[in-house]
């Protein structure tokens, strides 16, 4: 798979991203507290403000994006609007400015994660890849990311500034872009050739199928279901966030440690999900995607649980483990059972996962901003603790696949192509 060029430019964008990713979203909380000297709330309002414009743009992409001819062109726009944010965090020091070029930039550019997700399961379609299996490959990829970005990111700061660090999160930006211009190929529908189609058939959609819906029917076939897996997401991924704000937080003011060892925790934590995640996705067909997830949920809460008495270094490295093994699971599986749940239209069921991702990074913001303000860093754990409880309770709603079921066994090439032209 690996000698394949395409799954080599397709690593290679998705590491640039991930790096990029890894330097901002940690960083963020201390660089509003100490370059722009905002006020707790005002870094939980600067992530919600965020977020809700993310949220809307990525839908809209996402739907919008089924029915181009070229995903690459929504790959390589939104990556440069990364690049621009990233320029506008080097130059700019003033909170409101930084709010409204960060929703802007940022806030179009972020549908660069879901779009990153619908081309990859494209690619494993085209491919003829296990298309959990090779998103937990591709995801691997972002989390070997987050094991030397967040500690080079705080290195960066203590060393030089966040201008610097900045700087080269838009330069990473800016290779994303090309890798995914000239690095990636095209990926042709598998509609057969045009003179078997009806005169008025769109053109790219098989006689037989009908063409993505687009703006207007955007969640047309979003059953319960659907809607459970969407809840559970925002539950567990809002935690996820609230984590990441919240940690160099805690780590520095109420622990006293450096902001360095913050990093380095992060980085722990995505090292042992490497692994975590290709094994999530062998044990997707094994296991079924719904006990995988209670298993998360209930790890995650666990880990909220535990992290507030932890206060020394060796306890907060060993809870790092328990940490990876429920983000493996919540940053692989939903969004496949999202792309089943909404055949032939991979990119609305992959903004729809990044929608619900940033849904849970603005109730993180609100979370962080007005828990730490009123109690304290060490209490917002407790509340991700009652997020990823109830993300536990909304998965157990779901409905256990019927035995023979896709979602829960290895779908052969032949039953593939039947799904795919039924």
């Amino acid at each position: 798979m690996v000698a394949d060029p395409a799954v080599r430019n397709l690593i290679a964008a998705s590491g640039a991203i991930g790096v990029a990713g890894a330097f901002v979203v940690p960083t963020t909380s201390l660089f509003l507290t100490e370059a722009v000297t905002a006020t707790p709330l005002m870094v939980g309002l600067f992530f919600a403000a965020r977020s809700i414009a993310e949220i809307g743009t990525d839908v809209v992409v996402g739907a919008v994006s089924d029915r181009l001819r070229d995903r690459r062109t929504i790959l390589v726009l939104t990556a440069l609007l990364n690049a621009a944010g990233a320029l506008c965090y080097t130059f700019l020091r003033d909170y409101y400015a930084l709010l409204v070029t960060g929703m802007i930039c940022f806030g179009l550019g972020g549908a660069c994660f879901g779009q990153l997700f619908a081309y990859t399961r494209e690619l494993a379609d085209a491919r003829g890849v296990d298309a959990p299996f090779f998103n937990g490959f591709l995801r691997s990829v972002t989390s070997l990311a987050w094991v030397v970005g967040p500690p080079l990111a705080f290195w960066l700061i203590s060393e030089w500034s966040f201008a610097v660090l900045y700087a080269a999160t838009a330069g990473l930006s800016l290779l994303a872009a090309v890798l995914c211009r000239w690095g990636l190929p095209h990926i042709d529908g598998p509609a057969p050739s045009l003179a078997d189609a009806p005169p008025d058939a769109p053109a790219d959609v098989p006689p037989d199928e009908e063409p993505p819906p687009g703006l207007r029917g955007m969640f047309a076939g979003v059953g319960l279901p659907t809607l459970l897996v969407l809840g559970s997401v925002v539950l567990l991924l809002g935690a996820n966030a609230m984590y990441q704000i919240n940690l160099p937080l805690y780590v520095t003011d109420e622990l006293e440690m450096s902001a360095q060892f913050a990093g380095l925790l992060l980085g722990v934590s995505a090292a042992v999900e490497i692994p975590l995640l290709v094994l999530a996705g062998v044990w997707a067909d094994r296991l079924g995607k719904r006990r995988l997830m209670i298993v998360a949920a209930v790890c995650a809460t666990l880990f909220f649980a535990l992290l507030p008495l932890a206060e020394s270094r060796p306890l907060l490295l060993a809870l790092q483990p328990l940490n990876a093994a429920w983000a493996a699971v919540a940053l692989n599986i939903p969004v496949v059972m999202l792309q089943d749940s909404l055949p032939g239209r991979a990119g609305t069921a992959s903004a729809l996962y990044s929608s619900a991702f940033k849904a849970g990074m603005f109730l993180g913001g609100l979370a962080v901003g007005t828990v730490a303000t009123w109690t304290g860093y060490a209490q917002v754990f407790w509340v991700c603790a009652a997020l990823t409880a109830l993300a536990g309770v909304l998965v157990l709603l779901l409905r256990p696949a019927p035995a023979g079921h896709p979602a829960d066994h290895p779908a052969d090439p032949t039953g593939s192509r039947e799904r795919r032209s039924a």
